[in-house]
């Protein structure tokens, strides 16, 4: 009860200010007070008895890369007679998430005060609540054990970094708020073992189970194809690929000069760049940067690769096409790391290569791994780079070992969604 009046007392006006005042400017926060504003309206036009004919599963994702570890356990459990609905907090989710099957309903998460959160569990009635690694709503979590609703995160991950688990008063409220949980799976041994001595004292079952973002990345690697859509093969026949995903002009400002350089030793490095929402305007000025500053480099765009003269940049103008090109790779750089937080390094990894990428901005989970795996690699500065690159683009040995320790890496991975269903049916969570 203590945190419970702390939470609505305090923090959920505070939320809902703060969210009203950012709407003011931030188109994307605005236009999730709309969709939440739809919710109720969209839960009450379903058919008479929707939610009394079967069990209903609620899964919630912060956003579209929470959804997509998500979709290998929703693929699993659409197999069963049950009601799946997902929810989303951010519009970025909300927008981009693909449904694997059109009887899956797609909502925002209501927002999280206890008169809406009440009137949310009334109407759904879930069995079971899945949470995806984050985006922990406190009311949500709260009422739903009281009214004795399942509730289970997966994918979780023990991050010491956060503040949460640092300042006393903080970390008491977070293990509250983790001890409410029927069940976390977690990735590793070393998460399992942080929160049983976190959770001391609460029942919360904490299983082992490995991450389903690793099986939804090799699903997805599984199913490109290389084709003449994506790139044609004589382009890249006897050339080293390098594949950059999701650069900013950050990332570029480094990368740039190291490749204007390295050109003059590496006839045969190609560079596949793909910027991260390739708008015209971002994509005549990396054109413009090449053309001034950087004699040895000479680019042509992905939609005019039917002109190819042998330039060494191809500038990707379009989405969509990032993971297949990685398939085409030997060596990739991942953006973002210097700006908002890195974009997915598993995605390259899969494919068997080594990924670089900087990482100021710390947000990814994956980058300890495959840099203690020795898959990964930090870039700090140009000179760093430049060394440490051009190293491994003449060891094709150094490449190849690599590339079996990324087989490893996924082969240890796999399997999460199997153990995570398996343990319901057990428990008979579902049937």
């Amino acid at each position: 009860m203590f945190w419970f009046l702390i939470y609505n007392i305090f923090f959920v006006p505070v939320f809902w200010l703060y969210f009203r005042i950012i709407s003011v400017f931030n188109a994307k926060v605005r236009a999730g007070i709309a969709g939440r504003q739809k919710t109720f309206t969209l839960l009450k036009n379903l058919p008479p008895g929707y939610f009394k004919s079967k069990r209903t599963i609620l899964i919630h994702s912060s956003s579209l890369g929470e959804y997509q570890q998500a979709i290998p356990i929703i693929e699993q459990l659409n197999k069963y007679n049950i009601n799946i609905i997902v929810s989303f907090f951010s519009p970025s989710g909300y927008e981009n998430a693909r449904l694997v099957s059109d009887s899956i309903l797609k909502i925002y998460l209501p927002f999280d005060s206890c008169r809406l959160i009440k009137k949310f569990l009334n109407l759904i009635n879930p069995s079971i609540i899945f949470f995806v690694r984050y985006d922990l709503w406190f009311n949500l979590i709260y009422l739903s054990k009281k009214k004795k609703i399942k509730t289970i995160i997966a994918n979780a991950r023990f991050d010491e970094r956060k503040i949460y688990w640092k300042l006393p008063f903080l970390k008491s409220f977070a293990r509250y708020l983790y001890g409410l949980f029927d069940k976390l799976y977690v990735i590793d041994e070393e998460d399992r073992n942080n929160f049983i001595k976190a959770l001391k004292g609460y029942k919360t079952e904490i299983i082992k189970v490995g991450d389903s973002k690793f099986e939804r990345v090799y699903q997805a690697s599984e199913n490109i194809r290389i084709s003449d859509d994506i790139i044609s093969s004589h382009i890249y026949k006897n050339k080293k690929v390098f594949v950059v995903g999701s650069s900013w002009k950050d990332d570029e400002e480094i990368i740039f000069p190291v490749l204007d350089k390295i050109a003059e030793y590496e006839r045969n490095l190609l560079t596949i760049l793909v910027p991260h929402e390739p708008k015209e305007t971002k994509i005549v000025l990396i054109e413009k940067n090449i053309k001034t500053k950087y004699k040895n480099l000479k680019s042509i765009r992905y939609s005019d690769i039917d002109k190819y003269k042998n330039e060494n940049i191809i500038i990707v103008d379009s989405v969509g096409k990032l993971l297949s090109l990685y398939s085409v790779a030997d060596i990739s750089y991942v953006g973002g790391g210097l700006r908002t937080g890195l974009h997915n390094i598993l995605e390259p990894a899969v494919f068997g290569m080594p990924v670089y990428f900087a990482n100021d901005v710390t947000n990814s989970d994956e980058d300890k791994l495959l840099i203690e795996k020795g898959v990964g690699f930090t870039v700090k500065n140009q000179k760093q780079f430049y060394k440490e690159f051009r190293k491994i683009l003449s060891d094709e040995h150094m490449r190849n070992q690599i590339a079996e320790k990324c087989k490893e890496i996924f082969k240890d991975s796999l399997g999460a969604t199997e153990k995570i269903i398996s343990t319901l049916k057990q428990m008979e969570y579902i049937n």
